[in-house]
Parts: structure tokens; C-alpha cells; sequence
């Protein structure tokens, strides 16, 4: 008797040893996610989409921004000051008038950064870019609880822990002031609860109320923070009609009635949204996404979407270097890509092999797949392509990741010869989140910054950038460019005598009730500006011959940069 109590106290002993320890390495990990994520946070120039983040979160629209008139940086930054008076109604009538998405993560923007700033003051980068840094860390214990639910292995949630901390993609969401980190954290959330939903129906009991009411939530506020939460819950459904298909004679449907109740509130959930909804398809601000059926375009959707799925474990430099050390990135990842497929591919085998009931695995599996053929669906089926832009692709990422970790798992335990695999992929890893971090890779489309030093060092004239307003995603462009000159105003590397010499802007309206007044405008606002004047036009569309009717001539002697910018330089004469 005294030998079964030693035992016992023995086994709990040990127990407790493994918690502590598992507690222990995770928190380094989540450390380690945390200082990647606030390294250089404020490196890269503010986005358009993250303009519009701050701006809404401060209930503060961009249709006050006024048009055809030449305006100060003080006027176009003006949306990017708290003013403490406005909350949380106006923030949710100010989305649903300019904007395509649900509040919640506006709320929580308009909530932290009263936190840190007083009535008046300019929103910094590093604020608004803070919460979402440290949603993205919370996904790293996250997932370790997904893992250990979906496969009950410490290893398998230690290793998909690591490779949340250090992903490349992972990163890059974290570091941009938009709601996707969190979107993450709820499709996390929402596939634990399926899960445990399948185990516990695989073991004929019926689901607890608790798991359906948490279950509902979470997908609740998963589409209260961003639509494209619904291909999760899409992704979700289909994956559980292989498992019920194959089950089915075991597990009769009575069994599976259990799921009724969160799928009729995670229904009621969607269509509170569906209003606001109705419009989003066919707003201006998402044309840009349209597909295109050009042949020799069609087939670029599924290369993007390889390359986003890649990132999600790798990345080396390949933006803001030399193109033949680029080329060499690439050569060198497709290379341990190649290489370490088979291997992950054998240790999937294994998991099959050695996991009687396959239900974390065949849950994140299905998942996986449908939730690529949904985007795949979307693209040729809408015409909307979604992989153009790599912050759509959260909706997989969480499973992607888990699902590697698997893989590594078994070739960590079972196989000698394919145990490097796991230290190539996370070394990969951690070189692409130092690559992220620097602004080696995924760089910002319009580079802000550069384009404002540049103009800062180029012109020696007063200047004005003009840009052609067609929707105030134009407004929110002008806006950044804006941003990056008031940023430099603090930066020591600029030459004192450049800081004044920050310029106006103009937003100029090509078209009026279907009438081409662009060049009128454009006359009209410039007029009484001081002259000789460096005009810097983006997609302006008025023809040179055009421009030198008003005495406004092209300096071809600079050569511009390719910013994504800067089209053309003109000189105004008086």
C-alpha cells in the first residue's frame, strides 16, 4: 500500500515537474514573439489601410478633407489627432458612413490609445501599432493550447508555439496597425472549440452548454472584427463533413444534433452584420481586388498564394537589396523548400499512423484544404483576388503552422536522419522574422518615407504634391506621405535646412458630375501659390501639352524614384 502511495506522489511529482517546465519554456516563447514584434516597430512608414485604422479608431472621417485646394500638413494630419471628446458611437457611425468593416477592433484602437496620449496629441506609430503586436504574442500561447487540445502532445504545442514566435508572416501582420492579428486569435479560438466539439461527439457525450455559449462568442466577435472571419467559419463547416461522413454509421445523427446550437448562434451573430455587409462587394475601396482572366495572369493566384503559405515559416531578404542577392534568397528558400516537404510529408505519415482517432489531425487538414479552395472559389468564382494581398491569408495561417509543427514533431521522434529538418525550418524562421523586422521583406507598397526625403532633398522650390482624388483611398495616400514628413521633422539624420521644406498638398478632382474639370482645378487651386513652384504629381491623368497651358513645364533632369509615388515633376512658372 505504502509502495502504490510513493508511486502516486512520484507520478504527481513529475507531473508537476513537466507543468513547470512546460509553463517555463513557454514563456520564453512568448517573450521571445514579444521582442520580435516590438523591434523596429515603427520602422516602416504608416500604410493607407493603417491611416485609415487610426483615423476611424478616433472616429475622425477623410471626407472633411477638402478638395481642388491647396492644403497645409497640419489640415491633412488633423484626422490623426485624439480628440478625447469623440467615442465609441461616433467611431461606430463614422465605419459604418466611409468604411468596410466591422468596429470591435477600432473600439479597442479608440480605447488604447486614450491610454497612452492626451486631447489634441498626433497618434504615433508605435501606439497604433502596439495592440496589434500584442495580439499577435497572445496567438503564441494560443496556439500552444490548440495544439495540446487537437493532439494532446506537449511537444506538438511547444513547437507550434515557436513557430508562431518566430513567423515571418506572423510578424508582418503584428507590425501593422489593422485587425488581423486578433481575427487570428479568434480563428484560433473558434477551431480549439471545434475540436473539442469532434472529441467529444467521437466519444458519444453531448456537448456541455459552456463550450456551445464560448463557442458562439468567439465566433461572434470573430466576424465583429473582420467579415472575412465567415471563410473560417466556412472552412470550418466543410471540414466536418468528411469526419461525420466517415462516422456516421458509428456515430448516428443524434450525436451530431449537438452542433445545432452553435451553428444557429454563430448564425445569428453573422447576420447581425449582414446590413452593413450587403454593400462591401461592390464599394469603390475594394475594386482594386478585382481578378483578372487576362491568360497570362489567371494562373498568378496560386503561385501568390504558395509564397504567402511560405512565409508563414520562412523568409530571407528580398526587398531593399541588390537584385542578384535576392535572387539568391529565393534560389536558397525554394531550395530548403524542396528539400523539406518529403520530410514533412513523412512525418505527417507518421502521425496518421500512429493517432487512432485522427481528429486533430483530420480537423486542421480539412480546414487547410477548404479554407484554399474557399480563396480559390473567391477569386475565379467573384472575381475578387483576394492574393493580392498577403494580410487576407490569417484566415489559414494558425493551421498551417500547427500543422508543421506536427510534421516536425515526428521527425524530432522518430526519425534520426530527418531530426535537422526542425532546426533548418526554425533557423528559417528566425532569419525571416529578423528579415521582417528590418525591412527586408514585406515592405510597404508605397514607401512614404523615402518618397518625402526624397522630395525634401530634390526640391528648391516651394512645393505642392498633387494627387487625382477618386475615393478617399486617395485622401488616406496623401495622408501618409503627410505622416512621413511630420516623422522626419524628428529625424537627426536630415539636414536642418530640409525641414522646412515640407510641402502642400492638393487633392485634384479630374471629373465633376461626369464633367473633365481636372486641369480647370488644377489651375484654379495653384493660382495664387507662390511661384516658381516644384508641383510632384501622382496619377494626376492631365497631358503634358495640357500642363504647359498653365506654365507648368516636366523636369525630366531628375530622375525619379520608383516609390510608388512620384510620377512626374513639374515646374510652375509665374
Amino acid at each position: 500500500m505504502k509502495t502504490n502511495c510513493n508511486q502516486e506522489d512520484i507520478g504527481r511529482d513529475n507531473q508537476d515537474r513537466l507543468f513547470s517546465l512546460s509553463l517555463l519554456l513557454l514563456s520564453i516563447w512568448v517573450v521571445l514573439g514579444l521582442t520580435l514584434r516590438l523591434t523596429n516597430l515603427a520602422l516602416k512608414p504608416a500604410s493607407s489601410i493603417e491611416i485609415a485604422t487610426i483615423g476611424y479608431s478616433l472616429g475622425h472621417g477623410f471626407n472633411a478633407i477638402p478638395l481642388d485646394r491647396v492644403v497645409s500638413i497640419e489640415t491633412l494630419l488633423a484626422p490623426l489627432r485624439l480628440d478625447t471628446a469623440i467615442g465609441y458611437a461616433e467611431v461606430f457611425q463614422r465605419l459604418m458612413q466611409e468604411s468596410t468593416h466591422p468596429p470591435l477592433y477600432f473600439w479597442l484602437t479608440h480605447w488604447w490609445i486614450k491610454l497612452w496620449l492626451e486631447n489634441g496629441d498626433l497618434v504615433p506609430l508605435q501606439i497604433a501599432r502596439s495592440l496589434s503586436a500584442i495580439f499577435g504574442t497572445l496567438a503564441i500561447p494560443a496556439i500552444f493550447g490548440l495544439g495540446w487540445v487537437a493532439f494532446r502532445s506537449r511537444l506538438v504545442a511547444h513547437f507550434a508555439a515557436v513557430l508562431m514566435a518566430i513567423s515571418p508572416y506572423g510578424i508582418y501582420l503584428a507590425q501593422e496597425a489593422r485587425h488581423y492579428t486578433l481575427t487570428v486569435l479568434w480563428v484560433i479560438g473558434s477551431l480549439t472549440c471545434l475540436v473539442k466539439a469532434v472529441q467529444l461527439i467521437s466519444q458519444k457525450k453531448p456537448l456541455p452548454l459552456w463550450l456551445n455559449s464560448v463557442w458562439i462568442v468567439i465566433n461572434a466577435l470573430g466576424v465583429a472584427t473582420h467579415y472575412f472571419f465567415v471563410i473560417a467559419l466556412g472552412a470550418e463547416a466543410i471540414a466536418i463533413i468528411p469526419i461525420w461522413w466517415l462516422n456516421r454509421r458509428q456515430l448516428g445523427f443524434k450525436y451530431w444534433r449537438s452542433l445545432y446550437l452553435a451553428g444557429y448562434g454563430t448564425l445569428v451573430g453573422c447576420l447581425v452584420w449582414l446590413p452593413s455587409v450587403q454593400g462591401v462587394s461592390d464599394n469603390e475601396l475594394t475594386t482594386w481586388i478585382q481578378t483578372s482572366f487576362d491568360l497570362k495572369e489567371i494562373w498568378l493566384p496560386p503561385l501568390r498564394l504558395i509564397g504567402w503559405v511560405q512565409s508563414m515559416v520562412m523568409l530571407l531578404p528580398v526587398e531593399g537589396i541588390p537584385t542578384a542577392v535576392a535572387v539568391i534568397c529565393l534560389v536558397v528558400m525554394q531550395t530548403v523548400v524542396i528539400w523539406a516537404i518529403p520530410k514533412l510529408i513523412k512525418g505527417w505519415r507518421i502521425q496518421l499512423a500512429n493517432d487512432r482517432e485522427h481528429i486533430g489531425m483530420a480537423i486542421a487538414s480539412n480546414y487547410l484544404i477548404a479554407s484554399i479552395l474557399l480563396f480559390l472559389l473567391i477569386i475565379y468564382g467573384s472575381g475578387r483576388n483576394l492574393s493580392l494581398a498577403a494580410r487576407y491569408h490569417f484566415v489559414y495561417f494558425p493551421v498551417f503552422i500547427l500543422l508543421v509543427a506536427v510534421a516536425l514533431v515526428n521527425c524530432w521522434q522518430y526519425h534520426l536522419k530527418t531530426k535537422r529538418v526542425v532546426a533548418v525550418l526554425f533557423a528559417m524562421g528566425l532569419l525571416g522574422s529578423f528579415t521582417v523586422i528590418n525591412n527586408y521583406g514585406y515592405q510597404k507598397s508605397q514607401p512614404s518615407d523615402l518618397a518625402a526625403a526624397f522630395i525634401q532633398r530634390t526640391s528648391t522650390n516651394p512645393a505642392i504634391v498633387a494627387v487625382r482624388y477618386k475615393t478617399h483611398s486617395q485622401v488616406r495616400e496623401l495622408i501618409a506621405l503627410a505622416y512621413s514628413f511630420n516623422r522626419g521633422k524628428t529625424d537627426h539624420n536630415i539636414d536642418a535646412d530640409l525641414l522646412d521644406a515640407t510641402p502642400k498638398f492638393l487633392l485634384n478632382q479630374l471629373y465633376i458630375n461626369g464633367v473633365d474639370l481636372g486641369l480647370y482645378n488644377l489651375d484654379q487651386s495653384i493660382a495664387n501659390q507662390k511661384k516658381p513652384l516644384d508641383l510632384w504629381t501622382v496619377n494626376l491623368d492631365i497631358g503634358e501639352a495640357a500642363m504647359n497651358q498653365i506654365h507648368c513645364f516636366n523636369n525630366s533632369t531628375i530622375e525619379l524614384p520608383e516609390d510608388g509615388y512620384l510620377d512626374r515633376l513639374y515646374r510652375c512658372d509665374p
